[in-house]
């Protein structure tokens, strides 16, 4: 850019600062009017004409802040038509300079086509250079992806053989405690047996046998036996839920530990004597005398058990024989 509009330039940016007091610089910055904030809130929201229209007319608000601050307004919008029209003109001079610049250098170049001529041969063989330099780095650019596309594959492959691993040592852990579990935790057997012999008027004993066949102690053990007579053509299902239905008194139980390889015993009466009725129906075998037992208690790991008995008296031999069912194990 020639000296000239550079000092043009700067003279113009310079001169609101070098203005005096006394000379009205028209890009100086408009005087603001002393309003309340409350009041010039109130002109803003409303706006030049309605405020000039109230002015004019009946207003009841201060008619000389409404004045100031129309004045105020007046010369802010003459001071940015001030501004936009000396734009216009900097940009119409600097549209007329680049069309002296361009004539300027046409006929320089008009003088000059030689050395032109020639700058341009040197930019095509620059170009022809600056192609095969593109066409080289890109296929290095090719052969580095592909050689981090092998290592990303490769990374790939090696995050799943370790998460393979990983699931694989998870398994193997967790199979390992669940074998731990069933070789050290407590297993609780139920039997029961007959201590006396049906008689008319008299209460049938029985004994309870709680055995830990387990490497550890069994844990909050609590134990429930029951006994009842029951019609042949009745299930042990049926004749349970009657044996540890509400009607029935409260039955023995016991809560403690049982060490391992320890054994408690029960021992308990039926609820009422036997009638004759009672005692010939079990010898006819159109009744059947149950005997059920369950018991709960928790393993050195903390998981909850729970053992299911259940057997009916045999009268021939006076022995008890596993029912074929509600003998479980959990």
């Amino acid at each position: 850019m020639p000296n000239w509009m550079t000092q043009s330039f700067k003279f113009i940016r310079d001169l609101p600062s070098r203005a005096s007091p006394t000379w009205l610089w028209p890009f100086r910055t408009a005087r603001k009017a002393n309003i309340p904030a409350a009041e010039r809130d109130l002109f803003e929201r409303y706006g030049e004409t309605v405020i000039a229209m109230q002015v004019s007319g009946s207003f009841d608000q201060n008619v000389e802040h409404a004045r100031d601050w129309l004045t105020e307004r007046t010369r802010s919008r003459q001071r940015r038509e001030r501004i936009t029209f000396a734009l216009e003109i900097v940009v119409v001079l600097l549209i007329g300079g680049e069309i002296l610049l361009g004539l300027w250098q046409g006929h320089l170049l008009s003088l000059n086509f030689n050395e032109q001529q020639q700058v341009l041969t040197n930019l095509q063989s620059s170009s022809a250079a600056t192609a095969k330099t593109l066409a080289a780095l890109q296929s290095t650019t090719e052969l580095m992806n592909t050689t981090l596309q092998m290592q990303l594959d490769a990374v790939k492959k090696s995050e799943a053989q370790a998460e393979r691993s990983a699931k694989a040592g998870q398994a193997s852990a967790a199979t390992a405690s669940q074998a731990l579990h069933v070789s050290e935790r407590a297993y609780v057997d139920v039997d029961a047996g007959v201590t006396s012999i049906p008689k008319v008027g008299e209460k049938l004993g029985f004994q309870g046998y709680f055995a830990n066949s387990g490497r550890t102690p069994a844990l909050d053990v609590v134990t429930r036996v029951r006994s009842g007579l029951a019609l042949a053509s009745d299930t042990a299902e049926h004749a349970r839920s009657v044996a540890f239905g509400p009607s029935v008194p409260i039955p023995y139980t016991s809560k403690g530990i049982i060490s391992a390889g320890g054994k408690v015993q029960t021992s308990w009466q039926s609820a009422a004597p036997l009638s004759q009725a009672e005692l010939d129906g079990l010898t006819t075998h159109r009744m059947t005398l149950y005997v059920f037992a369950d018991v709960t208690y928790k393993d050195e790991f903390g998981r909850s058990h729970q053992t299911n008995f259940c057997a009916f008296l045999d009268p021939t031999t006076n022995t008890l024989l596993r029912c074929g069912s509600l003998n479980a194990a959990k």
